[in-house]
């Protein structure tokens, strides 16, 4: 038991490890801050596309024709993206106190802040149930894992410390979002053990994709474009997509 929760806690305290190097870089300015939103979106879109999405359909595809796993997935996907714009909708009102770009950015970092414990806290279950399985395939899991969840961490810290100006505020939020990881693995191990396939574990991941993709589309994108100019935000996304690859395809 206490194996996989030591690999569960390392991953998630990676997350913490993307927020120090946010804190040691200092307040971003607006084109920092369109570039971290760029960023988030990217990380977002790259762990959908790459990881979440195709994950799903390989484990549907065991168990159904090439057409009906697409459809699966699909409807999964758009089951998330629309829950996404709900709750995107009611995050944050505005406050008079605030100029354009506080809000936008507020808005953003408390979005993102809950599309990366949703995300994590599935994580944290494979993470579990893989090192409980196996020690080789615990310890692979883990390092991709903390190696993708180093730029997530990144993309928490960065808007945090834009807010409040506070390097121990911003890593503070960032290591909590990775301890969302451990949350779930403990979670699932005493709760979910008897009851937790790949195919249900998988099912998750699409509606998380949905809700990922509709926050990077709709909101950090655009946010970025609002910040400053676009080519920042577009120099963020394509560093996200960068920094998460090389996260998923390493291990």
């Amino acid at each position: 038991m206490l194996y996989p929760l030591i690999m569960c806690a390392l991953a998630g305290l990676s997350t913490g490890i993307g927020g120090l190097i946010v804190a040691f870089t200092g307040i971003p300015d607006d084109r920092k801050m369109a570039f971290s939103q760029g960023f988030a979106a990217g990380v977002m879109l790259a762990v959908s596309v790459m990881d979440l999405l195709p994950e799903t359909f390989a484990t549907y595809y065991v168990y159904m024709p090439f057409v009906t796993a697409i459809k699966a997935v699909l409807a999964l996907f758009f089951c998330g993206w629309t829950a996404g714009a709900a709750t995107a909708s009611m995050v944050i009102k505005d406050n008079a106190a605030d100029s354009d770009i506080v809000h936008t950015v507020r808005r953003t970092a408390a979005i993102t802040i809950m599309v990366m414990v949703m995300h994590n806290l599935p994580e944290g279950i494979l993470t579990v149930f893989s090192s409980s399985h196996s020690m080789e395939k615990g310890i692979k899991i883990t390092m991709a894992v903390a190696l993708h969840n180093l730029p997530e961490g990144i993309a928490v810290a960065s808007p945090v410390l834009y807010l409040t100006g506070k390097s121990v505020k911003a890593f503070a939020y960032s290591l909590l979002t990775g301890m969302a990881e451990l949350a779930g693995g403990v979670t699932a191990y005493f709760l979910l053990k008897g009851i937790m396939t790949p195919a249900l574990l998988n099912g998750i991941m699409p509606v998380v994709a949905g809700v990922m993709c509709q926050a990077a589309i709709c909101e950090m994108i655009p946010a970025g474009g609002k910040i400053s100019d676009f080519q920042h935000t577009l120099y963020g996304i394509i560093t996200g997509i960068l920094a998460m690859s090389i996260g998923l395809f390493m291990f």
